[in-house]
């Protein structure tokens, strides 16, 4: 795999620990990070279960914005 390349993560829990809050802060913020662009959905497993995923550079992103804006996480 090329350097250049993101690997998504996937799952609230995965999410939540790069900002170092629990998994329902971050459920909680669901909305906005959709908005945002920050988080997608893929279907994964036997049968089907729609799973979060989110590229840990966007988010980055997203929080930097937020921060711009004096806005807590």
């Amino acid at each position: 795999m090329p350097q250049d390349e993101e690997i998504a993560i996937k799952g609230w829990d995965s999410i939540a620990r790069i900002f170092g809050v629990s998994k329902r802060s971050m459920i909680r913020r669901k909305d906005e990070l959709k908005e945002a662009g920050a988080i997608f959905y893929m279907w994964r497993g036997v049968p089907p279960q729609r799973v979060v995923c989110a590229f840990p550079s966007v988010l980055k992103a997203w929080i930097s914005k937020k921060s711009a804006k004096d806005e807590m996480l």
